[in-house]
């Protein structure tokens, strides 16, 4: 079926919020609890496991819209993808945030330039100065990696 074809079915509101509440509460808990996990093994351990987490993030995100439904409608899986993308900002937020507070750098002015959206999003800028490097290539592979998972598997 094509996908202007099966976005035309109907879709049950009965399934529809709890989608929502689904989507909305993992991407709060599991962006909060990863970037935690991640700030943790940053500080203490020096190394980023960002390929690894994103992948955690993509499988919980998606694992949970797919319980939460009864019949499948094409806008479950996008909204996966919107909320996997809103769970990696909240996890780019959680990590920044722990790291300043592990460094005992948590100031007002330092908050206030963490929680800019496009600042985490700047790996998929095509024009930005550090895009053919090879941990920013890393980061599109798992990232694009994520994003296909939680389409397809939310399905």
């Amino acid at each position: 079926m094509k996908f202007l074809d099966q976005m035309k079915l109907p879709i049950h509101k009965d399934d529809l919020m709890p989608v929502i509440r689904q989507g909305i509460f993992m991407s709060f808990t599991g962006g909060l609890l990863i970037g935690a996990l991640h700030a943790f093994f940053s500080f203490q351990f020096g190394f980023s496991l960002t390929w690894l987490f994103l992948l955690i993030l993509a499988h919980v995100t998606a694992s949970r819209i797919r319980r939460s439904y009864n019949e499948y409608h094409l806008i479950y899986s996008i909204f996966s993808v919107f909320f996997f993308f809103l769970a990696y900002y909240l996890m780019s937020i959680t990590l920044n945030l722990g790291m300043l507070f592990l460094y005992d750098a948590l100031v007002t002015s330092f908050i206030l330039q963490v929680i800019k959206p496009f600042q985490y999003f700047n790996f998929m800028n095509p024009f930005y100065s550090q895009f053919f490097s090879i941990d920013n290539m890393l980061m599109l592979l798992f990232f694009f990696i994520g994003t296909y998972y939680a389409f397809r598997y939310s399905k």
